[in-house]
């Protein structure tokens, strides 16, 4: 085959691909050629020649030559994954990158030289990043479910020891709800806990942690938050369920629920003693009428 036809044919090769390919000398980290592919993110007359500190920002171009490096002195395929921002990459924002983009980085060695791919792999790590997302929502309400908490919980329970931080939780309760889906309908039901949600929302502070911990009970964690202001934060749920109004087909319909708070209790508490004892003075609150706020003695 002669090196007209060897040429044609790679030339065809990387028009045909949709990945970034360079080849660079790695130890003077000079980009030889580069083929755009099929990207908008990267011009070729204006990367090739160039070093790539010139380029890529030092954290980038510090990844490309070690893994360019390793993989002429090996004879094996390196790969790596980046991460491109816009306002990191001052010279990639110039030649078209609008928005931040994963990467992997694909380096194999031809000689002293180096091949190296770079994939856009933006689309899989977004759809990644959206089924993780999922599997820690409830489909129902959108609030965290219980399996999200627990982390959660520990965690900033456990930074609240070290420092030595206040801290609550409080667990609420839809009152009377199995009764609620036998009157008006498991469709009723589920209207509450989507509003219940929604209201919560409106009110809490960001820093508020609010999961869906079980049918009809939820948890919300309250950093910075003393045992009377938590107090506080409860009877303002209380009160704003008490004053909502559903819309259904039947009438409108009126909720209440009760809520337990239980706070960060010495050095020797942690979450999970929280949130027992916020579930016991729930208990407490729904023996004793409902509609209630219960705390620690």
């Amino acid at each position: 085959m002669s090196d007209k036809q060897t040429q044609a044919r790679l030339e065809a090769l990387l028009n045909a691909t949709s990945d970034v390919v360079m080849v660079i000398e790695p130890v003077a980290g000079l980009i030889m050629s580069c083929s755009a592919g099929g990207s908008t993110w990267i011009d070729v007359d204006s990367v090739t020649g160039r070093k790539l500190d010139e380029i890529f920002p030092a954290d980038i171009t510090s990844t490309i030559t070690a893994s360019a490096v390793k993989a002429v002195e090996k004879k094996k395929v390196k790969q790596a994954e980046l991460q491109l921002r816009p306002e990191h990459n001052p010279a990639l924002k110039e030649q078209g990158l609008k928005e931040t983009k994963w990467v992997e980085l694909r380096c194999k060695g031809a000689g002293s030289e180096c091949v190296v791919v770079f994939r856009d792999i933006t689309a899989q790590r977004r759809l990644e990043r959206q089924v993780t997302s999922q599997a820690q929502r409830d489909p129902l309400t959108g609030a965290y479910n219980r399996r999200a908490l627990k982390p959660v919980l520990d965690q900033a329970v456990a930074q609240a020891q070290r420092y030595d931080w206040v801290c609550s939780l409080m667990v609420i309760d839809v009152d009377h709800f199995s009764q609620i889906n036998d009157d008006y309908s498991w469709d009723c039901g589920d209207q509450i806990l989507q509003q219940l949600v929604t209201s919560i929302h409106g009110m809490k502070r960001t820093s508020d942690f609010l999961a869906r911990y079980s049918d009809d009970q939820f948890v919300m964690f309250m950093p910075e938050t003393n045992h009377e202001q938590g107090m506080a934060a409860g009877n303002r749920v209380r009160r704003l369920m008490e004053e909502m109004e559903i819309p259904y087909s039947a009438g409108d319909v009126r909720f209440t629920v009760s809520v337990g708070v239980a706070a960060l209790n010495g050095p020797e508490d942690d979450a999970d003693n929280m949130l027992r004892r916020a579930s016991e003075n729930l208990f407490i609150a729904k023996q004793s009428g409902s509609n209630r706020v219960e705390g620690d003695e």
